[in-house]
């Protein structure tokens, strides 16, 4: 089904990105002018070399003071030629980024302390969860994100702009649609940034910026392999630098094993209850079968007896760890490729073009399992010897219920759960010199999306059919699959849940920056803008259907528009014209951004910072501003989703009352229509010191204060809904009135379809319960990054020290105004992620090891498993070995050799002995072993 969605799509990019690659790489390669040709060290930013010196040993943060190019606009301002005031950069240059290894721009960002969700982790094992349904890994600077928003609180950039989001069931840029191969830098601003870039940079920007020049023709391939797993990347990069353009095409590809949970040993789905531990696993290939004593008005379980096949007795159990032939880390594979153009096109006006294709496959694999309740009627129905059968009729009813894996008829790891993204877009920057002082830049930005998933499964409402049938050709026989009509099985396993969204993004841009006036500080400058988006999001999602079957179903639509108007003004009051002994210099800024949504209005959102040096090897640091997180489209179309769901018993009991037996619940799911922004206030003091009496040293210290409010949230499904979420339950002992349910029902389409016949039968409906999702939550967060690095020259070559970290130092969250403020740092929540990397150059040697520790952290004992109390630490170690092979022939000249080896000492997650499958038996992080990568690149 994937596939085939997506055929003519592909095609049809994969076409227009080669043409445009064609198109601007052969007037390039044919021509024989007689422009001086660049290297492309020569022709490197000068920015790019001071982010690549910093960043040996540790990520660099780049200060307001530092060098930077007179034409490089640095991620968090509009300004040319200085880094944002008041902020913190960090900055992964070349040489970090080839340090690392990373096949993915994901793997990347998990090299950083700061994203805290992605640290010490492997983030393509999010892409295994809920059965594949989320087709986004979203890297979250210090963990700070809406928890039921499908956006995240950190903005991901490229070049400095968006491009469409991905996700069926979420609506999220993902990182690994940037070819690793074209990646020149990459920088980090941690703190808010919807000043500058608008919505979702309530945590920071992430800025993925690629190649502007290249010449020659670079092959880079690495392999890496570990116990039963193994990953491939490599890319591919031609170019054509005249010293007055360049053009070029990078093409990047990866394909990664599937990690099972058999693979490592950490990985398990058992009970700790009690020693030896014993598997969750019910739906195991010999079957379980439970009977139940309920009592019928209220659904309540009165008793229940287990009984083990294949011999049936009382009180034993068939168990398994399913998690043993399920996909930890699916299978992958990614094509990406990107084509660039930069061009004087005379002494004042510049063109920058960029075209890109990326396309992501995922393939899980697990079993077919599930639960029938068995009737009578069934002719394999069997009752175990010795029970007696309750007679019919009354208030007390014996239910059968038999949990099997389908195996023993299908096979194991039959089951494919997969997902697709694609990703595609062309833009086009125009920037044009006024004058001396005032530079114009337009942008163009067009990208669009497509994304699917594809969930086989087991069809409940014809299992339970199934379990119903007395005719042997349709009925199931769970005691013994293997026994069952296989065409029966076959139409059971013709079921999936299946979804496939499309995101078109229209954006265009222009900015007017320039100087102002001279003060006796320096120049004051500003910059100011307007920006158009216009966003076009469609989505379709089915559950229990035909495989296949998704293309009948049409898709819902979003669209909005969004108008902006941004400006930024720096002021330098003192600075090397009027500098005094103990004031270096002062630089202030202000900056702003109005956005204008067609769907919930308007928002405005300022920033104020400051730069102050005492002495000149000394800066301190300040800002503080406001930011938002739009709910998105994806967002928005809940409220067109929401549905009714009524169930024969009572989900939560008002304190005082008693809802009388047989009363009913009735509930509502989705979101609530017209979803508004959730805001933030940040702010963060700092500093930067560089001291003259340790010459090599620079050290960054940033404290943060974030306060997120109006959060996306679902009202909590327990009885402290009462107190939490007082407005979205309403209950009568009485039953509740015609009036009232009606009026519920008026709140999801077709809510009368389930309503209605409550209210014609005369059913006592106790409570009404609005789940829907809406701004509720409150969060609160502070804490400190950190980094320092160290470098020294000697004798032999070099040596550098570098630590980068974060630490939080509070994290409290409130579900809903009307709730409690909890203290979630106490207990889930390692407070420390570190890294420190120690390197030596020697030659044309480059060698490095890397630790990185995550802390560990108290959990709250369950009555099931009173033994645990906190889970451990979580330490690794990285060596990176390069060495750029000497030699003038063309076999030798620039070629280099790489070894990376993670996770040297194959340390494995903290264990977590909690009673839940879905966490696998570990925490505090992810490993996929000793990971040996052999790395090769060769320039021509």
């Amino acid at each position: 089904m994937i596939g085939k969605v997506s055929q003519r799509t592909r095609l049809q990019v994969g076409t227009a990105v080669g043409g445009i690659a064609a198109s601007l790489l052969m007037p390039w390669m044919s021509s024989t002018a007689a422009a001086q040709v660049v290297s492309e060290s020569d022709r490197r930013d000068a920015q790019t070399q001071v982010l690549e010196q910093q960043s040996v040993g540790s990520a660099a943060n780049v200060s307001s003071e530092r060098p930077v190019d007179s034409d490089i606009v640095v991620t968090g301002t509009l300004l040319r030629g200085s880094a944002p005031v008041g902020s913190n950069v960090i900055a992964l240059g070349q040489q970090a980024i080839v340090s690392t290894g990373a096949a993915t721009s994901n793997e990347l960002l998990a090299t950083i302390p700061q994203v805290t969700n992605y640290f010490n982790r492997v983030p393509a094992a999010d892409l295994a969860i809920a059965v594949n349904q989320i087709q986004v890994s979203r890297p979250n600077i210090r963990n700070i994100s809406p928890r039921n928003a499908s956006s995240s609180g950190t903005l991901i950039l490229v070049d400095g702009h968006r491009i469409a989001s991905s996700g069926v069931r979420q609506a999220s840029i993902d990182p690994d649609a940037i070819p690793t191969g074209a990646i020149e830098r990459v920088e980090v601003a941690t703190e808010g940034g919807s000043a500058t870039y608008g919505a979702d940079a309530v945590a920071g920007v992430i800025n993925f910026i690629t190649r502007r020049r290249f010449d020659g023709l670079r092959v880079d391939a690495r392999y890496g392999f570990a116990d039963d797993y193994w990953q491939t990347d490599a890319s591919v990069t031609a170019g054509k630098d005249r010293g007055t353009g360049s053009a070029y095409v990078s093409y990047t590809f990866t394909k990664n094993d599937p990690l099972f949970g058999r693979d490592r040993d950490f990985i398990r789905g058992v009970s700790y209850a009690s020693e030896p531990y014993v598997p969750l696993g019910r739906t195991c290939d010999q079957p379980n079968l439970s009977i139940n004593t309920v009592f019928v008005p209220a659904n309540f379980t009165l008793s229940s007896v287990n009984y083990a096949g294949p011999n049936f007795a009382p009180n034993t159990v068939n168990a398994c760890d399913t998690v043993r032939d399920r996909t930890v880390v699916p299978a992958a594979e990614r094509h990406g490729v990107i084509a660039g153009l930069f061009q004087n096109l005379d002494d004042t006006t510049t063109l920058d073009v960029r075209a890109f294709y990326s396309r992501r496959e995922t393939t899980s694999t697990s079993t077919f399992d599930g639960t029938v309740n068995m009737a009578p009627s069934n002719p394999y129905y069997f009752v175990p010897p010795g029970v007696m059968p309750i007679p019919g009729g009354g208030v007390i009813a014996q239910r059968q219920a038999v949990s099997f894996s389908f195996a023993p008829a299908v096979g194991r790891g039959t089951q494919h759960p997969s997902t697709l993204t694609e990703v595609w877009g062309f833009n086009a920057e125009l920037r044009k010199e006024l004058n001396d002082d005032w530079q114009l830049r337009g942008l163009f930005n067009y990208s669009a999306s497509n994304s699917a998933f594809s969930s086989p499964g087991v069809s409940i409402p014809r299992l339970n059919a199934a379990g119903r049938s007395s005719d042997p050709a349709t009925a199931i026989n769970p005691y013994n699959i293997a026994a069952t009509n296989s065409a029966l099985i076959a139409d059971l396993l013709d079921n999936e849940i299946a979804g496939q969204a499309r995101d078109d993004l229209l954006n265009m841009r222009a900015i007017a920056e320039g100087r102002l006036f001279t003060l006796p500080g320096g120049d004051v400058r500003m910059a100011a803008g307007y920006e158009y988006m216009r966003d076009e999001f469609k989505q379709r999602y089915q559950s229990d259907i035909r495989i296949g079957a998704l293309s009948t179903f049409p898709f819902n639509t979003y669209d909005r528009d969004v108008h902006s108007v941004f400006g930024e003004v720096q002021v330098p009051l003192f600075g090397a014209e009027n500098a005094l002994s103990w004031l270096r210099s002062l630089v202030l800024s202000a900056s702003g951004r109005y956005d204008r949504y067609s769907d919930f209005g308007d928002t405005f959102n300022p920033k104020f910072g400051a730069t102050l040096k005492p002495v000149d090897w000394l800066s301190l640091r300040g800002n503080w501003g406001t930011s938002f997180t739009a709910p998105t489209p994806l967002d928005q179309l809940g409220s067109q989703q929401n549905q009714i769901s009524s169930f024969a018993f009572v989900a939560f009991n008002r304190p005082g009352e008693a809802a009388p037996p047989g009363s009913y619940t009735v509930a509502l799911q989705g979101s609530r229509p017209e979803l508004q922004p959730q805001e933030a206030e940040t702010w963060s003091v700092g500093f930067d010191a560089d001291p003259p009496f340790l010459p090599g040293l620079h050290a960054s210290v940033s404290y943060y204060n974030v306060t997120f409010k109006d959060i996306l949230a679902t009202p909590s499904p327990n009885s402290t809904i009462f107190t939490n979420f007082p407005d979205n339950i309403t209950t009568n002992v009485n039953g509740l009135s015609p009036a009232e349910l009606r009026a519920f029902a008026a709140l999801a389409p077709n809510g009368a379809a389930g309503i209605e016949p409550l209210i014609a039968s005369g059913t006592r409906v106790y409570q009404a319960v609005d789940f829907r999702t809406a701004n509720f939550g409150v969060l609160k967060v502070s804490g400190v990054d950190f980094t320092a690095s160290y470098r020294q020259q000697t004798g032999f070559g070099s040596f550098d020290l570098g630590v980068n970290g974060n630490y939080q130092l509070t994290r409290k969250e409130r579900i809903s105004p009307d709730a409690p403020e909890v203290d979630v740092l106490r207990t889930e929540n390692p407070k420390l992620s570190l890294q420190t990397i120690a390197g030596v150059d020697v030659g044309p040697a480059r060698f490095q090891a890397t630790w990185n520790h995550s802390s560990g952290y108290d959990i709250d004992p369950t009555t099931s498993v009173p033994v645990q109390d906190r889970v451990g630490a979580f330490n690794t170690v990285d060596l990176f070995l390069k060495y750029d092979v000497p030699g003038e022939s063309k076999l030798l000249r620039d070629l280099s050799l790489s070894l990376n080896v993670r996770n040297v000492f194959n340390e494995d997650p903290p264990i977590l002995r909690r009673n839940n499958p879905e966490e696998n038996g570990y925490a505090n992080g992810f490993t996929l072993g000793r990971l040996f990568i052999l790395g090769v690149s060769k320039q021509f």
